[in-house]
């Protein structure tokens, strides 16, 4: 006997959709459908299951409920699985095609997107990806709810509910000024720094994170000024208002203001951040997620090589 379903993989498309964009509007215009044929197959899906996906606010867009949750990270799930199988039907089985979300934590995108989209775009012209930034709970948010395969963050803690593949470690250091009475030293021990104010990239579990730095050195830190501002830390430093403590390296000292800063590294004992890449850990990953962390760990070696000898 025929097995017959009483939703559709269009319904959950167009469900999909408008739980990543949490916007009807939005979703119409990225599915390139009329909203009143999502709203319809939304409401369609709605009745079949008995319960309502999402609340609807009028002009704030819509809520996901706990049902539409779960059904987004089933759909997620669903679709991963489609995709893979199509895949193997296709004539070559390396072939890596479709769309790809990916969350990435706002202070390492730069390092991190231009390059591995770029690639991937040499390596699997037929991969689209879509980039969702922010902090690590908003990142892993977005997993939660489907709206992002993939999150690129730095491991603050472990959680049951992610897989996450371990892509590199990276060194806290300090910047100076560039006329700090240390700028040529080349490193620093936290005590030289013990009475000076502290400018602080002030963004969830980061903050902690740089702040237990100094206070397990025994330094009570002198915090003076907090931005969440990557950029905005480096400038204040270099403008004298203070040193900071970062994770990430550009590859020049100048600031976006005009100023430059000066790169110390540590003495004292100090915990790096692993950067890693997390997806669900009931989602079995797709072929498209496997080649994205496969180019990203590619990218966090060459930048940070001392990964390579186990660090």
């Amino acid at each position: 006997m025929a097995q017959r379903f009483s939703i559709t993989l269009t319904q959950l498309s167009y469900f999909a959709e408008c739980a990543r964009t949490l916007n009807m509007t939005a979703a119409s215009q990225e599915l390139h459908v009329a909203q009143s044929a999502i709203s319809t197959a939304i409401s369609h899906l709605e009745r079949a299951l008995g319960t309502p996906m999402f609340i609807r606010q009028h002009s704030k867009g819509l809520i996901l409920t706990p049902a539409g949750e779960t059904l987004l990270r089933d759909t997620q799930r669903l679709f991963a699985m489609l995709g893979d199988t199509i895949d193997a039907v296709k004539a070559s089985q390396s072939e890596v095609s479709g769309n790809i979300v990916i969350s990435c934590f706002s202070t390492f995108s730069p390092f991190l997107l231009p390059q591995l989209i770029g690639r991937l775009g040499d390596r699997h012209p037929d991969l689209e990806v879509e980039v969702i930034e922010g902090t690590t709970l908003e990142c892993l948010s977005a997993l939660r709810t489907g709206r992002s395969e993939l999150a690129f963050h730095y491991r603050f803690a472990r959680g049951a509910e992610f897989q996450s593949d371990r892509l590199g470690r990276v060194r806290p250091h300090v910047i100076v000024p560039a006329e700090h009475r240390l700028a040529d030293a080349g490193e620093v021990a936290f005590e030289s720094l013990a009475d000076e104010p502290l400018v602080l990239l002030d963004l969830p579990d980061s903050d902690d994170y740089f702040l237990d730095l100094l206070i397990r050195a025994g330094i009570s830190p002198q915090l003076k000024y907090r931005t969440a501002s990557f950029e905005g830390v480096r400038s204040m430093v270099s403008a004298g208002l203070g040193y900071s403590i970062l994770n990430q390296r550009p590859q020049i000292d100048q600031t976006y203001s005009g100023g430059r800063i000066a790169t110390l590294e540590i003495t004292d004992p100090v915990e790096g951040l692993e950067i890693v890449a997390s997806s669900l850990a009931q989602v079995r990953r797709s072929a498209r997620a496997d080649a994205v962390v496969e180019m990203a760990r590619e990218i966090v070696l060459e930048q940070h090589p001392e990964n390579g000898n186990g660090m």
